[in-house]
């Protein structure tokens, strides 16, 4: 029956008082929207949380209050949701949780041995030697990324799956600024994001806030200011042309790739400057994942095969 407007039954349990919340008022419309809807900022937190119990990739000695507060700061997947990546970067992290485990535990992981013997493949490292050689002409970041190694009938080939590091990214965001106002440059190095990555890097806050506040004082004029803004952004470079920073995004979305091939063998990165490799980073880094470490070498390339401290040292020639 109706009466008001509204609808009624008799039912069993509700007597003759249950109304029909299938009516498509505003308020059901709202409700019927929250119940099909709910689970998806749920969802997303609980991915959020899980990625901060997991261990950092670009900082193995980063405290786990740091990952918890920079959690509580607002969740970074929820501005990935809507992203073309986003299901890689999903089924990424299902990877990675199911990495780092092997890794802790010393289970399936690929024996030195089969890297030895993919490095006898002349065509995968002639590959490798000419990318070692352009990335010496890089002035503001390492290349780096995931390494990989296929077991086919034409024998081991190690794959190399560069990923763009934060730092040149960051560094191609400052020179943009070289010419922009002081207003806009101090906007954008004053960003948390901004300053993590300048952190991390190793550029000191102290140089930071005193750069701060001699853009802020009226005393330089505006072209010794530009001076300044120039000289800092040099200085990051120099900085940042001897380390390679990933993204745990974007190492979750080439991890999650339908174009990722061969079992997975760790990070790497190419070291294109003379720096003995490897470095204490390196060594630090090895503990959370396994590093490749690849420089050039008297015939070839050189690869410094870092698992949990302990050092096996792959060579690929190219002349014999």
């Amino acid at each position: 029956m109706e009466l008001n407007g509204n609808k009624y039954y008799f039912d069993g349990l509700y007597g003759s008082n249950f109304i029909d919340r299938r009516k498509t008022t505003p308020a059901n419309r709202i409700r019927r929207f929250v119940n099909n809807y709910w689970l998806i900022p749920v969802f997303t937190l609980c991915l959020e949380l899980f990625a901060v119990v997991s261990p950092p990739l670009d900082s193995p000695i980063k405290k786990l209050k740091d990952r918890n507060i920079s959690f509580f700061k607002g969740p970074i997947i929820l501005y990935k949701l809507m992203s073309t990546d986003f299901p890689y970067a999903l089924i990424g992290h299902v990877k990675e949780i199911a990495i780092v485990n092997k890794y802790t535990f010393s289970v399936d992981q690929v024996p030195a041995e089969d890297v030895t013997r993919a490095l006898e493949n002349r065509e995968s490292i002639s590959k490798i030697y000419r990318r070692v050689i352009e990335s010496k002409e890089y002035d503001n970041t390492e290349i780096g990324g995931i390494a990989t190694l296929e077991y086919d009938s034409g024998g081991l080939k190690l794959h190399l799956y560069e990923i763009t590091s934060l730092n040149k990214v960051f560094s191609e965001k400052l020179h943009r600024f070289e010419n922009s106002s002081i207003e806009e440059f101090l906007s954008f190095i004053q960003e948390r994001d901004s300053q993590e990555v300048l952190t991390k890097v190793g550029v000191d806050e102290m140089i930071t806030n005193n750069l701060r506040k001699v853009l802020l004082s009226e005393k330089p004029n505006q072209h010794q200011k530009m001076d300044l803004i120039k000289g800092f952004i040099k200085n990051y470079d120099i900085h940042s042309e001897a380390k390679y920073i990933l993204s745990s995004y974007d190492f979750k979305s080439i991890l999650g790739s339908k174009n990722i091939r061969g079992r997975y063998v760790g990070l790497f990165h190419f070291h294109n400057n003379y720096m003995e490799p490897p470095s204490e980073v390196d060594i630090a880094n090895s503990y959370m994942d396994r590093q490749l470490v690849i420089t050039l070498g008297n015939s070839g390339i050189v690869v410094y095969d870092l698992v949990k401290g302990k050092e096996v040292i792959h060579r690929g020639d190219l002349i014999s």
